[in-house]
């Protein structure tokens, strides 16, 4: 049982994460995308940051929310695309252990390392716990580290407070006009 965030994990929450970023969408200017890289600790000294690598970054945040927030055979496919840009390939090392790698050398490269990480997330149990939160007006992704996994919010004291305060509220003004109605009624 997973209760504590794993590597891969956190790397799928930083990317859905990645459009809210300090300083704008992470995934929309170089700069700003290697910089994201860095906040990850991605070696990208030879990468190539270009639209084309944008683009697929962007096209990957979509899916896996997508996925998250309702699971189907057409979100499932657009991550199965993006995976097969990615081209991942079993290899085995010189003690025999199998294991996942990228066969992709140009931008694909990047996007097989988050593809990677969903693989290890859904192995670890961390995928099931990548929740995105359910503030209508919010879109961050967060961890799920609570026993029962049930958690909503990314934050309690902001979305979730939000969102009881709304549902107190709607419940006082329903129980007003019940009242209103009783009151005319007698």
């Amino acid at each position: 049982m997973i209760s504590r965030e794993s590597e891969s994990a956190s790397r799928i929450v930083a990317l859905l994460n990645s459009e809210s970023a300090a300083g704008g969408d992470a995934l929309l200017d170089p700069d700003r995308f290697r910089a994201f890289c860095r906040s990850l600790e991605i070696d990208q000294a030879d990468l190539k940051v270009d639209e084309t690598l944008l683009a697929m970054m962007r096209e990957l945040r979509a899916a896996i929310t997508s996925c998250l927030k309702e699971p189907s055979s057409k979100s499932a496919k657009a991550l199965e695309n993006i995976s097969a840009k990615a081209q991942l390939m079993l290899r085995v090392d010189d003690k025999g252990i199998p294991m996942l790698s990228s066969a992709a050398v140009d931008s694909a490269g990047i996007a097989a390392l988050f593809v990677l990480a969903i693989a290890a997330s859904s192995r670890d149990g961390g995928w099931s716990r990548i929740r995105v939160c359910d503030a209508s007006e919010c879109k961050k992704a967060f961890f799920d580290s609570t026993r029962s996994r049930t958690r909503r919010w990314c934050s309690m004291s902001t979305c979730g407070n939000r969102a009881k305060v709304s549902e107190h509220r709607q419940r006082q003004g329903q129980r007003q006009g019940e009242q209103k109605v009783q009151k005319k009624g007698s």
